[in-house]
């Protein structure tokens, strides 16, 4: 028998108020402006269920078709009921997550092979198999059960951030060796939040034309055979990666839940659908930017250490250099409508995953969240930010080269000349060693996580007066330099040798910071 229906059944977390409880994929839309907005502890399952919901908005709106349509929505604060509810009635029998011919988003005759793969296979803050150790420290003995709910959020999740790599499950019958990223497998995120549901909804809402878009509901059911390799090593069915719906729910990998009474430990897994061209679509989540080396577009991922706004750059190209997330335009076109002397700041949330290029390997799972400018024109406020971080990492090289300064100072008056003969010409050894040095003074990382926390006011500023946020960023990052030179000093210590270090280490600041002035 069918179970589970997400139409029906309730899955999709939400706040109001205090509380957050779980409800059905009708009522998050129908109430979506009662609702604060989704909430889960992985920014990736809320990510994927907005565009879940966006998927069913766009099919039974079959819009909006432009502009003004989107406007009125937005003006009227709800989602209209008779649309959405004739739209699910529609398509209710697809929404099942057990199924014997229709599971959602599933491969209903996927072979489980000799050994089922466990369905924390689909989280990755959880250790699965070869999966770095993220938020726990599970093994593959000590297995999670999760009940229906939760199984159809990292569902949800996985089809949206599966990165590419090496295939383990039952490749005997598949013959595919490797499954393809998903569609936001590598990519920075980014989803600009309302007043509630319906408003981040609305900002999520880009103008939309369905000609030959589907998603995954409305197609027909995928079959194990067509996952099959075919000639060319990849499963036989392949599709062009285009069509909003059909990007938002994309099966990336074949999977079947194996439930065992109302939950589920283990799940049948394979390969999906490879797509056609993928460097072609621009996912509306997504900002592209010029590849300095390769001169082509390339997709705004999130960097490994280094925290989002140093690169806030890339919401704001300039022209031929990218392009921005189509949604940030929807959404600053939208909060225009409050009136230009009440608007404020939209909040952005900048999410995603940090992956090991060409591996599946996921180091890190990052939220973070910025107050997004509105008042001022992209095209202006792109001159202003770029200034801002251009200082910024002016300010860097100067306290970097200053650092590593004294850094080789310490380790050249360390050498006595005994170890120098040791050492012969081999002075790879000494550079290691003034690296390893140069990494534990607290100067840079000081700097970066200071001057990070800064530049969310430096944002908010931007919307009152953009020439005194940035005289008063520039400010900012003179003195928290200055600051991240007076910390180094006091960790350094006192000695005779360490402070002679030191000296040169200043000099070389105030040289590079006496040039930076002289070029601004």
């Amino acid at each position: 028998m069918p179970r589970f229906n997400l139409i029906e059944e309730a899955w999709i977390p939400v706040r109001k108020g205090s509380v957050v409880k779980e409800v059905s994929l009708r009522e998050a839309l129908v109430h979506a402006y009662q609702y604060e907005r989704l909430e889960d502890p992985s920014p990736l399952v809320e990510v994927a269920l907005l565009r879940v919901l966006l998927a069913v908005l766009h099919r039974a709106l079959e819009g909006p078709e432009n502009e003004d349509a989107l406007f009125d929505l937005f003006d009227a604060g709800r989602f209209p009921r008779d649309r959405i509810e004739a739209y699910l009635e529609r398509f209710y029998d697809r929404f099942w997550l057990i199924h014997d011919v229709t599971p959602f988003w599933q491969v209903a005759d996927l072979p489980s092979g000799e050994k089922s793969t466990p369905i924390s296979k689909l989280n990755p803050m959880q250790a699965s198999g070869d999966n770095p150790t993220l938020f726990n420290h599970s093994f593959d003995d000590d297995q999670q059960v999760v009940g229906f709910a939760e199984a159809a959020r990292l569902l949800c999740s996985h089809q949206t951030f599966a990165p590419g790599g090496t295939l383990s499950g039952n490749r005997d019958f598949f013959k595919v060796t490797s499954g393809k990223d998903a569609p936001l497998a590598r990519s920075a995120v980014f989803v600009p939040q309302g007043a509630n549901l319906f408003e981040t909804l609305a900002y999520l809402l880009p103008p939309y034309r369905g000609d030959g878009d589907s998603p995954t509901w409305e197609e027909p059911p995928l079959r194990a055979e067509e996952l099959i390799a075919g000639e060319d090593g990849s499963p036989k069915r392949r599709l062009p990666l285009i069509g909003r719906t059909r990007v938002y729910t994309w099966p990336s990998r074949g999977i079947l839940f194996l439930p065992e009474g109302e939950e589920v430990r283990y799940v049948a897994y394979g390969p999906g659908i490879h797509p056609l061209d993928p460097e072609r679509y621009h996912d509306p989540f997504t900002a592209v930017e010029v590849d300095a080396k390769k001169k082509t577009l390339r997709v705004t991922r999130l960097r490994k250490n280094r925290g989002f706004w140093r690169d806030f750059g890339a919401l704001f190209p300039e022209p031929g250099q990218g392009a921005p997330p189509q949604v940030l335009e929807t959404a600053r076109a939208l909060a225009s409508r409050t009136g230009r002397r009440k608007r404020r700041p939209v909040p952005l949330m900048v999410t995603g995953q940090v992956t090991k290029p060409g591996m599946d390997k996921v180091l890190e799972i990052r939220r973070e969240l910025f107050p997004l400018p509105t008042k001022a024109l992209p095209r202006i406020l792109s001159g202003y930010i770029r200034n801002a971080l251009k200082v910024t990492e002016a300010h860097a090289k100067c306290l970097e080269k200053a650092l590593k300064d004294t850094s080789k100072e310490l380790i050249a008056m360390n050498d006595d000349e005994k170890v120098k003969k040791k050492r012969g010409k081999n002075e790879r050894s000494g550079k290691e060693r003034s690296s390893r040095l140069l990494n534990s003074l607290p100067g840079l990382p000081y700097y970066y996580h200071r001057l990070g926390i800064l530049f969310l006011n430096f944002l908010e500023n931007l919307d009152d007066d953009l020439e005194n946020a940035l005289q008063q960023w520039q400010s900012v990052v003179l003195s928290t330099t200055q600051d991240a030179w007076a910390i180094t000093r006091q960790q350094a210590g006192t000695q005779s040798r360490t402070l002679k270090a030191l000296q040169k280490g200043e000099r070389t600041l105030t040289i590079c910071l006496r040039k930076e002035k002289k070029n601004a």
